[in-house]
């Protein structure tokens, strides 16, 4: 148990405190069991209970004190204590009524729930209600992690539910792992027979979103691409190039720049949406529109893709040798941080990306020294007059041509004498 410290590895401790002394079949089952078994560290726990796992959950969050989740119609519950979630579900069997529908649910035994699974290396189950537990490995899961791949369960796996498509491809990259040879058949046929349009929006997003948040996202991107499984999704997602690009040089010194007081974007929502921001990169602006409406993108990762394509297509003018950096802040200061990091990173024209690298790092943080106050007492009148000589000073210092606040003031009075001049505009 040396994958898991701190809060999981006392929930999983009172778990089995509470299955021997009641003989409850409760398991401890996926991803975790799979971990575990790796030797890879775990913070979230999931949970099976041949039982009500909501009356099981409620416990527990009594007991540890923590916040309790509750899905009575699922049969689900999450407690969440400290910074660990541990997820409790009554065991089921899963039917699916149509391809890539949500599937139908009915209680059931540990056996059912296993064999509901994605893959052989999340199929596995510790019984933690069990003196001396050994693990449940009904379909081979162990032997398969010793091989190192990643194999469905049945043929129809991939038309069930589509979106393990991407999970393959997620796990395969995450573990270091091959998708095994007739998993891999099946996946091909899965994606040139279309499977993947039979999938809402909002799941498929669920699945990249995970993606992006993995340690190496470029790499299961890239493999998604290869495959044919993001072009399954939409026409226009066959390059992986910005990708890479960008995955080189997401953790360079330049992103720390955009994480002063201000910068209006958190680092925990960034990081994850630059690769979404090289997704796009290469998307004319129909097809961006026909992406965001495909993933039924939220309105900050529409943002993004549309920024992305549009900042794109302003590369050429950044690079014009005699532009100001007035100009380039003018241009740029639009657009996301994550759309500006990635096109400096990822274009091939090495001014614009020496101008969107500046402007990151030291054009956007350029201002006047002096403020709206100090023009006041300077005899500015009060309106949007003070705005537009605040600008001017600004776009007057990022070109050069006053460097301290005496110029400022110099050049904020000869605004004021020439006061007709922004009266009338």
């Amino acid at each position: 148990m040396r994958s898991l410290t701190g809060a999981s590895l006392s929930v999983l401790l009172k778990l089995r405190e509470i299955a021997l002394e009641q003989s409850l079949p409760l398991y401890l089952v996926g991803g975790p069991v799979r971990d575990i078994l790796m030797g890879m560290p775990i913070k979230d726990l999931d949970l099976v209970l041949e039982g009500d796992a909501p009356s099981l959950a409620a416990r527990l969050a009594e007991e540890m004190d923590g916040r309790l989740v509750v899905h009575p119609s699922f049969g689900t519950a999450s407690v969440v204590i400290e910074d660990a979630t541990t997820d409790l579900v009554t065991a089921r069997r899963e039917t699916y009524p149509s391809p890539g529908a949500l599937p139908d649910v009915t209680p059931s035994s540990i056996d059912d729930d296993l064999a509901r699974r994605d893959f052989t290396i999340n199929a596995m189950a510790l019984p933690l209600g069990q003196e001396s537990p050994e693990i449940l490995d009904p379909h081979g899961g162990a032997e398969d992690m010793r091989l190192g791949v990643v194999r469905v369960l049945h043929d129809a796996s991939f038309i069930d539910d589509p979106t393990r498509l991407l999970r393959a491809v997620r796990y395969e990259q995450r573990l270091g792992f091959r998708i095994e040879a007739g998993t891999l058949v099946r996946l091909e046929e899965a994606v040139v027979n279309g499977c993947l349009s039979t999938v809402s929006g909002d799941r498929l997003r669920h699945e990249l979103e995970r993606i992006f948040e993995e340690d190496r996202p470029e790499l299961a991107v890239t493999r998604s691409v290869c495959l044919g499984i993001l072009a399954g999704i939409h026409p226009a997602l066959t390059q992986a190039k910005a990708v890479e690009r960008s995955a080189a040089i997401v953790q360079d010194s330049i992103q720390g720049s955009i994480n002063k007081p201000g910068s209006g974007e958190s680092s925990g929502s960034r990081f994850p949406l630059s690769y979404l921001s090289a997704l796009s990169y290469p998307l004319t602006p129909g097809d961006a529109e026909g992406v965001i409406s495909r993933f039924n993108m939220p309105s900050d990762w529409a943002r993004l893709v549309r920024d992305t394509v549009e900042l794109r297509q302003l590369e050429s003018r950044l690079a014009v040798q005699s532009i100001p950096a007035s100009q380039v802040v003018e241009m740029v200061e639009s657009f996301t941080d994550a759309a500006v990091l990635t096109v400096a990173g990822v274009t091939d024209e090495p001014l614009a990306a020496q101008r969107l690298g500046r402007y990151l790092r030291e054009f956007r943080y350029l201002s006047p020294e002096l403020n709206g106050r100090d023009l006041l007492a300077l005899g500015v009148p009060e309106g949007p007059v003070i705005g537009k000589i605040l600008k001017e000073l600004r776009n007057a210092k990022l070109d050069g041509r006053i460097s301290t606040v005496e110029d400022e003031r110099r050049m904020a009075k000869d605004f004021l004498a020439q006061g007709e001049r922004f009266g009338n505009e």
